[in-house]
């Protein structure tokens, strides 16, 4: 893997990155700190029948304007690193057209989920009152555990998959999932386009979960290598890796809309607001949590790479492979253009795994271990 490559890519890519996140979250603390947010209210009230009228249709319109800020400000930024970065490095060139269609079909996820966390502060305020935010995370928890168990299925509907043509290697996870306690109900080939990046998955619940292998994977990988990769993901199955981070998740939450609700109650007089309950402290609301999550990410980045680095040790020990293993990181960072030996800062705001480094230096621990 040439190193000095990779790191370039992922400076570039986290400098576009934050770039859009610093140019949304500027624009939404524009709006919550300002009369805007206020005058966005009124406007979106008056455009839809006045106050009272079509009071779904207002809060439609108030989030729908929100959203459409937080895309456009977020897009210069997304558009540069996929017409200008990708291309250079790592991908086919893009296009506009298929930058805005990519946009599009996030916005199109991102808007509905908007609309329910927003509806679900002024449900709260309606039923618990000056206790609106115990209910509005409590619902928020709901709709991601909701998204969790829902995301593969859709993902299986959606993803252009046919049988593994390998027997060997759906055996050989079929048998490991067995004695782990994962049931799978079969493995399959993910059709991916030329050129994106190798990967696999375990997408589903209970016994309905399937395996999907990227073709990447199955057309260049060996069948120790597919299968050490696959065995790393049933581990986040049999430890519940993905419920443990919904629970951490859940507290950021809630101390997020706990900081908010003080925010409100300290600033909504001066800023015009009517309470929680008023659309216009939507934005007040989003930014802080927003702002406590992004705070967090230390804590929630630390643990995703303590579930990854135990998931490694499960792959090693369940498959007896620390050659394939070797292999099989240093391929999957090639493939993904990984920094090797990321900073620490780095790995504490960006990385939610181990570093390369890291993950072969626990290959090499337990070939010693195992004496070989």
């Amino acid at each position: 893997m040439n190193e000095s490559k990779a790191t370039r890519y992922q400076r570039l890519r986290r400098r576009a990155a934050a770039s859009g996140a610093i140019s949304a979250g500027l624009v939404l603390a524009g709006v919550a700190l300002s009369p805007v947010s206020v005058w966005l209210r009124d406007r979106s009230i008056a455009a839809t029948g006045g106050p009272g009228s079509h009071p779904i249709l207002a809060f439609s319109l108030f989030v729908f304007c929100l959203m459409l800020l937080w895309e456009v400000a977020a897009f210069p930024a997304v558009a540069y690193a996929a017409l200008r970065i990708d291309p250079v490095y790592r991908r086919a060139p893009a296009t506009l057209a298929d930058v805005l269609s990519t946009q599009a079909k996030a916005s199109a996820v991102a808007l509905p989920a908007a609309a329910l966390a927003a509806g679900a502060v002024i449900v709260s305020v309606d039923v618990a009152g000056a206790r609106w935010w115990i209910w509005t995370g409590l619902a928020i928890v709901f709709a991601l555990a909701a998204a969790m168990r829902a995301g593969p299925a859709l993902l299986m509907q959606l993803a252009d998959v046919r049988p593994l043509s390998r027997p060997q290697v759906a055996d050989t996870l079929g048998r490991v999932a067995e004695r782990v306690r994962v049931p799978i109900e079969g493995v399959d080939e993910w059709l991916l386009a030329e050129g994106d990046p190798a990967t696999a998955l375990v997408a589903g619940v209970g016994r309905r979960r399937r395996v999907l292998v990227s073709s990447e994977l199955v057309r260049n990988w060996a069948d120790d290598e597919i299968a050490v990769v696959v065995v790393h993901e049933l581990a986040h199955h049999a430890y519940r890796d993905l419920w443990r981070a919904l629970a951490l998740n859940a507290v950021v939450l809630s101390v997020g809309l706990v900081v908010s609700d003080r925010a409100l109650r300290l600033m909504g007089p001066r800023l015009g607001l009517e309470g929680p309950g008023d659309l216009a402290a939507l934005p007040l609301i989003a930014f802080v949590t927003l702002l406590v999550w992004v705070v967090a990410t230390p804590l929630r980045h630390a643990q995703s790479r303590r579930h990854e680095r135990r998931a490694d040790i499960f792959a090693l020990a369940m498959t007896d492979g620390a050659d394939p293993f070797r292999r099989a990181i240093r391929r999957l960072g090639a493939s993904h253009l990984v920094e090797e030996r990321p900073s620490r800062l780095t790995r504490w705001l960006y990385h939610r795994h181990p570093s390369i480094a890291e993950r072969l230096a626990l290959a090499e621990a337990y070939s010693r271990v195992k004496g070989r």
